[in-house]
């Protein structure tokens, strides 16, 4: 057994090693297709974002917003009242048109004068009285402040709003 000579092994070696291919990279990995979980963060987003779609929408159409929305249009002035009388005659009918949209609101489509004072009085979440008594009123009388029943004085504007606007949102 002769061994091979360093000359032949470097030779052989060269000679496998010319033979061999150079090294080739991976293709640089794509953007697309996306992984699975980028699809699950995207599908969660836009379900989210339905979510908060259908909220807002729902909100909007209810009756809450829409009530508070008109009452907020008296305080902030855009419907001119020429006095308290007015504004009461007004809110008198904002309250009516709510409690009519109300599930139970159907069997007080007819009262009205202290029947409806009561009403708008009644329960802890209810109107102060004078309050309920002066809205409950204020349509019948003749636009002015001295034919309402009793001698209390007319609350003003901003104490009626208020007291409507407490009273929609604790009852709707």
């Amino acid at each position: 057994m002769t061994t091979p000579s360093a000359e032949t092994l470097n030779a052989d070696m060269a000679a496998q090693s010319a033979q061999l291919r150079d090294i080739h990279l991976p293709d640089p990995v794509s953007w697309w297709p996306l992984a699975p979980g980028w699809w699950a963060l995207g599908a969660i987003v836009l379900a989210c974002s339905a979510a908060v779609l259908i909220f807002v929408r729902r909100r909007r159409r209810s009756l809450k917003y829409r009530a508070l929305r008109e009452l907020n249009q008296f305080r902030s002035g855009t419907t001119a009242h020429v006095n308290v009388m007015e504004l009461a005659s007004e809110l008198c009918i904002l309250v009516r048109r709510v409690v009519l949209n109300t599930v139970n609101g159907r069997r007080y489509v007819n009262t009205h004068g202290d029947a409806w004072s009561g009403y708008l009085a009644a329960s802890p979440n209810g109107m102060p009285d004078e309050i309920a008594r002066f809205i409950a009123n204020a349509p019948y009388a003749l636009h002015a402040v001295n034919d309402l029943p009793g001698d209390e004085p007319a609350p003003d504007g901003e104490a009626l709003i208020d007291a409507v606007e407490n009273w929609i949102r604790r009852h709707t």
